[in-house]
């Protein structure tokens, strides 16, 4: 694959190709906002995803999506000729019209103006080209790829589209005011067809110029205030969910409650008087408001849990459905996805491993597919890696020579997975870069920083010195699948690391760098039909020590994008306390020069990291 260069594929989607079309195609698109992604399908098949940060080294990339339509096409090697339909969303505005608006309101800067005009995905007038609403792509994300023939599926995230911008037939829009907007939307599925069952809406209220979102009454818009509240920013509900464990229960008020089935969400007041401004002098750590804010995550996480597993039973309840599939943002809180796994009753319960606004573009390409084009379900989404794959030569040709040595795992006896297990269990650090990157929020074992769990220390080690991050954040361990009941609670598998389970008491101590405050843990399962190399990997370490478990986190820094390409691996591992990095079969080591300059890259990069946001 090429480097998308901002430069359109050619092609004009109405025309005929002149290559021979032996595929049906079928591209999604999550448009303009944050998450911007591109999702498309073959015959079907998912074959390439991607999200625009990745790519830029945004985190949370939005606006013009021609990075990630380019990725796509290259990856697969065709044009917009050879694309059957354009599916796109974003839950701002229809697509069609937010086109509009950006010519006369300057939100695109001129790169992006220029990749506009080249492209005929803006402002199309082509019947290839469609907006479907924000929940609906959600949901199309989640039962169109699921392993189940029938079941049920929750929608929950912070805001989706406005009532009056929801086209599709049977989404109960009758009588609701024109200006609400999608919170929680419920439905139920057989095979190809969708129904909807229950939409919980967003009234409108009155705000600060554009932030009415952070006071509207949402389950959603509620966690996010709480992160904006803690930490200065809406998109750190993940980091609200690490630091719940931390507060005291029933310290905090109420911030969320069910009354016969309505949400209750009450008003603020002058008493939420300690937000946390990163424009002060003192470090986030270092505030005096801490405890109060740890009261204020536990309680909004407890009252979060409590209400989704009440909408959880309600909806098994309703349908009579065995099977659950989850969406929306709200379904990357683990913790409370490990409750419903528990105790919402049902027999399966499958999350998108992109539940966020990145797997919109599979929604929408889905919708395409099954509602559009009327094909049938023929797809398991059975693993996340939807990259391309970057080819030996790509690898080493990355990285500085002159500050790196290099050793190639691949003959006889030789085994990149035996000697990265032997370093591991000897307590290094270790950047892992293999196959094709994975879309979503999680590293699941092909972009990821990899360590020793029976280190207590390497929670610290790792946030200091690697991630410069906040030292209560926790780590995921990744599992054995066939050894993951024997050290955490449940019988069910988690390859997306999606929910917490219990860790084991004979186990706490075994593995205690990835055993958070409240005994959980983040949990990733691994079959060796899911990745084989990473399979081996743990095979090699349990010989070792006894353990089949890794700590596994995101290959990047704080306020960094997981890493996709070699050159990105490098970067983060020349410029952070990484000890070793495994690019396919190559092992990679810092030299003496690299140890002589290292006090300076480390000052540079530090420096980077203190440039952005204080709490990204």
């Amino acid at each position: 694959m090429t480097e998308a260069n901002g430069v359109a594929p050619t092609g004009s989607l109405d025309s005929t190709s002149s290559m021979a079309k032996n595929h049906t195609y079928v591209l999604g698109i999550n448009a303009y906002d944050h998450d911007v992604s591109a999702c498309l399908l073959r015959d079907g098949e998912i074959s390439y995803a991607i999200e625009k940060e990745r790519i830029t080294r945004q985190k949370h990339a939005g606006g013009f999506f021609q990075e990630v339509v380019d990725y796509c096409l290259q990856a697969e090697g065709i044009t917009l000729d050879d694309v059957d339909l354009v599916m796109r969303n974003c839950y701002v505005l229809p697509v069609e019209e937010l086109e509009v608006r950006l010519i006369y309101q300057g939100d695109m800067n001129e790169r992006e103006r220029e990749q506009a005009a080249k492209t005929p995905l803006y402002l199309s007038k082509s019947n290839k080209v469609i907006t479907i609403s924000h929940h609906l792509a959600h949901a199309y994300s989640a039962f169109a790829v699921c392993p189940f023939d029938e079941g049920v599926v929750m929608v929950v995230d912070g805001v989706g589209s406005y009532s009056s911008d929801i086209r599709e037939p049977g989404q109960l829009t009758e009588g609701v005011n024109p200006l609400a907007r999608e919170s929680e939307s419920y439905y139920k599925f057989e095979g190809c067809k969708l129904e909807t069952v229950k939409k919980v809406w967003l009234q409108p209220c009155r705000g600060l110029l554009s932030d009415e979102f952070f006071t509207m009454d949402g389950l959603g818009a509620l966690y996010s205030r709480v992160s904006s509240y803690i930490f200065a920013d809406w998109n750190k509900c993940g980091e609200v969910m690490g630091l719940a464990p931390y507060g005291r229960a029933n310290n905090f008020r109420r911030l969320l409650d069910l009354k016969n089935g309505e949400l209750q969400v009450p008003e603020w007041d002058a008493d939420f008087n300690q937000p946390w401004m990163p424009d002060g002098e003192k470090k986030w750590e270092a505030s005096p408001a801490m405890g109060h804010w740890e009261d204020m995550a536990w309680r909004v996480q407890h009252d979060a849990e409590e209400v989704l597993l009440e909408r959880a039973r309600w909806l098994r309840e309703t349908t009579g459905a065995k099977n659950l599939c989850l969406a929306g943002g709200v379904a990357l809180n683990c913790v409370a996805n490990g409750r419903i796994v528990r105790e919402a009753g049902y027999d399966n319960v499958w999350i998108q491993p992109a539940a966020g606004d990145n797997g919109i573009a599979i929604g929408c390409a889905y919708y395409g597919h099954l509602a559009i084009q009327k094909k049938p379900r023929t797809f398991v989404m059975r693993q996340a890696t939807l990259g391309v794959e970057y080819a030996d030569d790509v690898v080493q040709r990355a990285g500085n020579r002159l500050l790196l040595n290099r050793k190639i795992f691949n003959g006889p006896g030789e085994s990149i997975c035996r000697e990265s297990a032997k370093l591991l269990s000897e307590g290094s650090v270790f950047g892992w870069f293999q196959g094709r990157s994975e879309f979503g929020p999680r590293a699941l074992g092909n972009r990821s920083i990899l360590a020793d769990p029976r280190r207590a220390e390497m929670k610290d080690k790792l946030n200091k010195r690697v991630k410069f991050r906040q030292a209560f954040r926790p780590f995921a361990p990744i599992v054995l699948y066939e050894r993951a009941t024997d050290i955490f609670d449940g019988e069910d598998e988690s390859p997306f690391m999606l929910r917490a389970k219990q860790v084991r008491p004979e186990w706490k101590d075994r593995i205690p760098a990835v055993v958070h405050v409240d005994g959980t843990a983040r949990v990733q399962t691994v079959r060796r039909e899911q990745n084989e190399r990473f399979h081996n990997l743990l095979m090699e370490f349990e010989k070792l020590t006894g353990v089949p478990v890794l700590i596994n986190t995101s290959f990047n820094i704080k306020g960094e994008p997981i890493v996709e390409t070699p050159q990105d691996a490098m970067n983060c591992f020349i410029y952070t306390g990484i000890d070793y990095l495994a690019l396919h079969d190559t092992l990679v080591t810092k030299n003496i020069l690299y140890r002589i300059l290292s006090p300076f890259l480390k000052v540079y990069y530090e420096s980077m990291a203190r440039s952005r946001d204080e709490t990204d």
